[in-house]
Protein backbone atom coordinates (compact mmCIF):
# COMPACT_ATOMS: atom_id res chain seq x y z
CA UNK A 1 0.00 0.00 0.00
CA UNK A 2 1.12 3.69 -1.14
CA UNK A 3 1.56 6.41 1.50
CA UNK A 4 0.45 9.98 1.64
CA UNK A 5 -1.08 12.74 3.30
CA UNK A 6 -4.91 14.28 2.75
CA UNK A 7 -3.96 17.71 0.70
CA UNK A 8 -7.46 18.43 0.76
CA UNK A 9 -11.34 17.52 1.50
CA UNK A 10 -14.18 19.22 0.26
CA UNK A 11 -17.10 17.54 2.29
CA UNK A 12 -19.69 18.96 0.27
CA UNK A 13 -19.30 17.41 -2.72
CA UNK A 14 -17.45 14.43 -0.76
CA UNK A 15 -14.05 13.93 -2.91
CA UNK A 16 -10.35 15.25 -1.91
CA UNK A 17 -6.59 14.85 -2.90
CA UNK A 18 -3.87 13.01 -1.37
CA UNK A 19 -0.36 14.30 -1.80
CA UNK A 20 1.64 11.14 -1.91
CA UNK A 21 5.24 10.89 -0.39
CA UNK A 22 7.16 9.72 -3.40
CA UNK A 23 6.26 12.98 -4.15
CA UNK A 24 4.23 12.37 -7.34
CA UNK A 25 0.97 14.21 -8.77
CA UNK A 26 -1.97 14.68 -6.42
CA UNK A 27 -4.46 11.66 -6.17
CA UNK A 28 -8.26 11.62 -6.43
CA UNK A 29 -10.35 10.49 -3.82
CA UNK A 30 -13.96 9.81 -3.37
CA UNK A 31 -15.97 9.42 0.22
CA UNK A 32 -16.61 6.07 -0.41
CA UNK A 33 -13.09 4.46 -0.96
CA UNK A 34 -13.12 5.24 3.22
CA UNK A 35 -14.53 2.89 5.66
CA UNK A 36 -18.18 4.10 6.81
CA UNK A 37 -18.42 6.70 9.21
CA UNK A 38 -14.83 8.19 8.70
CA UNK A 39 -14.84 11.87 7.59
CA UNK A 40 -11.62 12.23 6.42
CA UNK A 41 -9.59 15.71 7.31
CA UNK A 42 -7.03 17.97 5.68
CA UNK A 43 -3.23 16.85 7.13
CA UNK A 44 -4.50 13.01 8.26
CA UNK A 45 -1.99 10.79 7.14
CA UNK A 46 -3.63 7.90 5.26
CA UNK A 47 -2.88 4.65 3.17
CA UNK A 48 -3.97 3.30 0.09
CA UNK A 49 -3.97 1.59 -3.51
CA UNK A 50 -4.44 2.99 -6.51
CA UNK A 51 -6.59 2.12 -9.43
CA UNK A 52 -8.12 3.19 -12.60
CA UNK A 53 -11.55 5.39 -12.73
CA UNK A 54 -14.38 3.59 -14.38
CA UNK A 55 -15.39 6.68 -16.72
CA UNK A 56 -12.61 8.69 -16.41
CA UNK A 57 -9.79 5.83 -16.85
CA UNK A 58 -7.39 8.51 -14.66
CA UNK A 59 -5.56 6.78 -10.99
CA UNK A 60 -7.55 7.20 -8.11
CA UNK A 61 -7.02 6.45 -4.22
CA UNK A 62 -8.99 3.21 -3.28
CA UNK A 63 -9.42 0.79 0.08
CA UNK A 64 -8.46 4.15 2.09
CA UNK A 65 -7.07 3.49 5.44
CA UNK A 66 -6.56 6.71 7.96
CA UNK A 67 -2.69 5.83 9.60
CA UNK A 68 -3.00 6.96 13.38
CA UNK A 69 0.87 7.06 14.72
CA UNK A 70 1.79 5.51 11.60
CA UNK A 71 0.01 2.36 11.76
CA UNK A 72 -3.40 1.46 10.66
CA UNK A 73 -5.73 1.93 13.67
CA UNK A 74 -9.58 1.44 13.91
CA UNK A 75 -11.18 5.13 14.16
CA UNK A 76 -14.12 5.84 16.27
CA UNK A 77 -17.06 7.22 14.45
CA UNK A 78 -20.17 8.73 14.95
CA UNK A 79 -23.10 8.24 12.81
CA UNK A 80 -25.88 10.71 12.49
CA UNK A 81 -29.03 9.53 11.34
CA UNK A 82 -30.34 12.10 8.62
CA UNK A 83 -34.40 12.63 8.15
CA UNK A 84 -35.20 11.59 4.39
CA UNK A 85 -36.53 13.85 2.29
CA UNK A 86 -39.89 13.52 0.29
CA UNK A 87 -39.68 12.45 -3.48
CA UNK A 88 -41.11 14.69 -5.78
Amino acid sequence: MLEGTIKTYHNDRAFGFIRPDAGDRDIFFHLKSLPPGVVPAAGARVSYNLAPDQRTGKLQAVSIKVLVDGHNSQISTRFVKLPRLPRP
